[in-house]
């Protein structure tokens, strides 16, 4: 017998093996010669084990922030994958809303073999900000752009829900363009903010033709 207890001691966790460890050494003084010997066997098992617990905190820890770091990395390149997607996107619709404009479809629809596009104008322009209000000039910023609060309020309330026991708010300001002042100096003619645009907008959708494979399965 290498122990003085019958604990399984492979079956403790880290936080009961210091527990035992430290129980063990106070236990120390009031032993027996023989019973000594046997808590000091039993205390180098626990420090034994201990130790292998540590190091595996060691490893998983660094596996994880391997994996933390490797998950950053697939991160950056799928933003940057999506981001190439959207741009391409964009293009593709630009060329469908290019063909509109140039009068090249007839009631609103493109049609190729196997999907037809309809393509229609939205009713209103639609607002395009490429550069941020704060950089512009401070006449665009009176004339075109307004400021928006954000209140935040958060309140602790006791367990019964009927006394405050602290409160906090908190204000955000930003300035943000302003739609109609915009939209009333485009209809002027009056010149407005760069980065600041009003452009057409089309509403895109697609379909999947299948009355030309229906009659050809039919004939």
């Amino acid at each position: 017998m290498t122990q003085i207890t019958a604990v399984n001691l492979n079956k403790l966790n880290t936080f009961d093996l210091y527990k035992h460890y430290a129980g063990l050494s106070h236990s120390l003084p009031l032993l027996t010669p023989e019973s000594k010997q046997l808590v000091l066997a039993e205390l180098e098992q626990v420090a034994r084990i201990r130790s292998e617990k540590m190091d595996g905190i060691h490893y998983a820890l660094t596996n994880h922030e391997q994996l933390i770091a490797t998950g950053k990395e697939e991160k950056k390149l799928l933003d940057a994958a999506i981001k190439h997607h959207e741009a391409e996107v964009k293009g593709l619709r630009g060329i469908l809303e290019r063909l509109h404009q140039l009068g090249c479809i007839e009631d609103n629809k493109l049609i190729g073999k196997n999907y037809q596009f309809n393509i229609s104008p939205l009713p209103e322009l639609a607002l395009e900000v490429s550069k941020p209000v704060e950089e512009w000039d401070n006449e665009d910023k009176e004339a075109y752009a307004m400021v928006e609060e954000v209140t935040t309020t958060t309140i602790v309330r006791s367990n019964n829900g009927k006394d405050i026991l602290w409160s906090d708010e908190k204000i955000k300001h930003k300035h943000v363009p302003n739609p109609d002042a915009i939209r009333a100096a485009h209809e002027n003619g009056q010149p407005l903010p760069s980065g600041v645009r009003l452009i057409k907008k089309y509403r895109i959708s697609r379909k999947r033709i299948l009355n030309k494979q229906l009659n050809q399965n039919v004939d």
